[in-house]
């Protein structure tokens, strides 16, 4: 579809879960029952379907300017755990991108915002040897533009099949630098992304592994518009170090918390009498187990499933 790029140009498995409130239901849905609401003198069974929606589109936004060749390379020999944290959970579908800063039509191999991709142009959990193609994907060189842009909007439809309407969105930012976008500002990009998902704005994670303005002891390439660091506080990313010495335990963070925001958790619309839930899966019956199963979590009325879950 039409759109525009950069993170626009994103425009171009699990099947859904769903739960009832104890009446008939699908064979596919797990059933919870709700608790009564106050002076209710007695319960009405009624239907409501809530999804759960385990899906992801990921887009990682590396940086191929001259300063970036050993940071690269550092990205891709640690990116195994990154993605090890969303194949050890069993329910998430994700799909896995790049593309460069080089929003220009002439430079670099991902010239204005398309997808990288040698052989795939991205990775999904189906993808054979997924993990040897995205560290390939996520070499994207050092002859790009010297003029780093992330938010630069063009129309095309490269990047089609990559982005899902209804999946979570996942960014995640590589760079030692700062935005230098002409045309558009951090603030215009956050509302465009979270219009993409009417508004709800926990369906958008922002992580990065930049320089800071204020960091020391970690070379920047500083040419400051502000762009980026705004657009971080605005979107509440989840940020470190281009140059922490455990920058692998830190991606693979990154990792961890995509799994438990977008592939464990299952969102009640009321609160349940805890002791009379049911789940199931088909005929199968999901057992109240923290590892196997699931487990009532009170403080975001949510159902939190196992990492171990079958």
């Amino acid at each position: 579809m039409n759109g525009k790029i950069g993170f626009r140009g994103l425009i171009s498995a699990l099947a859904l879960m769903s739960m009832a409130i104890l009446g008939a239901c699908s064979p596919e849905s797990p059933k919870v029952v709700p608790r009564p609401e106050p002076k209710q003198e007695k319960v009405v069974n009624t239907d409501t379907k809530l999804a759960f929606n385990p899906r992801v589109d990921i887009l990682f936004v590396v940086d191929d300017s001259g300063s970036m060749e050993n940071h690269q390379a550092n990205l891709a020999m640690n990116i195994k755990q990154f993605v090890g944290s969303l194949q050890n959970n069993r329910i998430l579908d994700y799909h896995i991108g790049v593309i460069t800063t080089s929003m220009g039509n002439i430079w670099g191999p991902s010239p204005s915002g398309r997808l990288v991709g040698r052989s795939v142009m991205f990775v999904t959990r189906r993808t054979p040897d997924g993990l040897r193609e995205l560290e390939s994907n996520l070499r994207v060189g050092i002859d790009g533009s010297p003029t780093e842009m992330f938010f630069d909007p063009l129309l095309t439809g490269h990047n089609k099949g990559f982005y899902r309407p209804e999946a979570h969105l996942a960014i995640v930012f590589i760079t030692d630098t700062e935005d230098q976008s002409e045309k558009e500002t951090a603030d215009s990009i956050a509302s465009f992304l979270f219009g993409l998902k009417q508004g709800q704005k926990d369906k958008v994670f922002v992580y990065a592994a930049y320089v800071s303005a204020k960091e020391m002891g970690c070379q920047r390439d500083d040419e400051q518009k502000g762009y980026l660091e705004r657009f971080f506080v605005l979107t509440g990313a989840k940020t470190f170090s281009l140059c922490s010495p455990v920058f692998g335990q830190k991606l693979g963070a990154v990792g961890d918390d995509l799994v438990q925001r977008v592939g464990r958790f299952m969102y009640l619309s009321r609160a349940p009498l805890v002791d009379t839930i049911h789940v199931t899966y088909g005929t199968q019956v999901i057992p109240n187990d923290a590892d196997k199963g699931w487990i009532y979590d009170p403080v975001r009325n949510a159902l939190l499933l196992g990492s171990d879950i079958d």
